[in-house]
Formats: C-alpha cells, sequence, structure tokens
C-alpha cells in the first residue's frame, strides 16, 4: 500500500504549491507543503502522529512519556500529539503555535534543548 507521496519541485515555494493544491482541489487525501519546495501526500488519518501512536502502543509507552520535535508543516500533527513538544527556532508561525515549546533553530543544535534534560547523565558510557 502507499501511504506517503512526495512531490519535490526545486523552483517551487510554499505559495506555489498552496495554490495548486487548492486549484486541484485536493480533498481525500492529507498534505502539507513544506517550506524547501516539497508537497507531502497521505491519506487522510496518515502522519508522523499517527505512526507515533502506533509504535507508542506497540511498545507499550505512556502517552505522557512522549516527546516531539519539528519544524515543518508536516509535523504539526506530531507536534500536538506528544505530550512535550517543541518546534525548532526556525519553524514557520503555523509550527511554532502547534507546539508547546520553542528551541533554539537546527544550525544551532536547537534539539539538544529538548534531549538534554531526557538524558539521565549516569547512564553514558564514554
Amino acid at each position: 500500500d502507499v501511504t506517503r507521496v512526495v512531490i519535490r519541485a526545486p523552483g517551487a515555494n510554499v505559495d506555489h504549491f498552496d495554490d495548486i493544491v487548492h486549484r486541484i482541489g485536493l480533498s481525500d487525501v492529507t498534505y502539507a507543503v513544506g517550506y524547501s519546495a516539497w508537497l507531502d501526500l497521505t491519506p487522510p488519518g496518515v502522519s508522523k502522529a499517527s505512526a507515533l501512536e502506533t509504535l507508542r502502543e506497540q511498545l507499550g509507552v505512556h502517552p505522557e512519556h512522549t516527546v516531539a520535535v519539528g519544524d515543518g508543516n508536516n509535523d504539526i500533527e506530531m507536534l500536538k500529539w506528544a505530550r512535550d513538544s517543541y518546534a525548532m527556532g526556525n519553524a514557520p508561525e503555523r509550527v511554532t503555535a502547534a507546539a508547546k515549546s520553542e528551541i533554539g533553530p537546527v544550525d544551532e543544535d536547537g534539539v539538544l534543548e529538548a534531549l538534554e534534560p531526557l538524558i539521565d547523565p549516569s547512564r553514558l558510557a564514554f
């Protein structure tokens, strides 16, 4: 089964993809327009959040132990799903609004701000 189609057009931008999506009238798919010239198409209900929920259930992880970090439109559902969620500092406003917290940008290793509190130093082997 096909669960995801990615369309990439290096010369396009977000506005171009938004225009195409509206003109085509994509109604039977879920889509996210990336800020780096790509369009994600998935069946309704298929997202990073739905995949992580399936994995969480299979592994028996309690919902309160979920964390997500994202910076793109296709991360919005995942950021809403996780108990603790962080938008990267370079994320668009829609993504930042979906997260519970904001951290530094990708190019400044912002993800460490989310991960360091989760790491038990006594379990690290150097």
